[in-house]
């Protein structure tokens, strides 16, 4: 599996650098974004300067949904986003960036299942198969498996912020 700490990390680098060119006078009064690839701290830390004072953003980020999570799905998740908090912990890193939780809203497993596991499991049987293909068909199955079982566990927030 990928490193998602080091990819996120670089990310955030070439991000933060070209937000700083870009937006440097700009302020925004809303954002909506998923901080899957930066990580949720790491990327309120990043968008908070380019929300105007009181400026509202609406992030999505995996989330667990409690303390007491099943070992094949901490396992798992451990391995493919390291970063990947409770929402306890999430609300907690919002706030040491610089927001304010005005609420949070958990996505249906319904939405996740129709609008994202199956059409994806169709394109699996649509693709031509190599060892990279494989691999990757491999991991997605196994993230499926492990949603249609612990989904009550883990799955996307919605954080709904207002910048401090």
């Amino acid at each position: 599996m990928v490193d998602q700490s080091r990819n996120a990390q670089s990310l955030a680098r070439s991000f933060k650098h070209s937000s700083k060119h870009l937006y440097s006078s700009q302020k925004w009064d809303a954002l909506e974004g998923a901080a899957y690839n930066l990580g949720f701290e790491q990327a309120l830390k990043i968008w908070r300067p380019l929300l105007a004072d009181s400026g509202i953003a609406v992030i999505s980020e995996m989330s667990w949904f409690t303390d007491d999570v099943p070992e094949p799905a901490s396992t798992y998740w451990q391995s493919a986003y390291p970063m990947m908090g409770t929402e306890a912990e999430n609300i907690d890193r919002a706030n040491r960036s610089g927001f304010s939780v005005l609420s949070k809203h958990r996505l249906p497993n319904q939405a996740w299942w129709f609008n994202y596991y199956e059409p994806l499991r169709e394109q699996i049987g649509q693709i031509e198969i190599t060892p990279i293909t494989q691999l990757v068909i491999r991991e997605t199955e196994e993230e499926m498996r492990l949603f249609e079982k612990f989904s009550q566990f883990y799955g996307y927030t919605f954080y709904v912020l207002q910048a401090t």
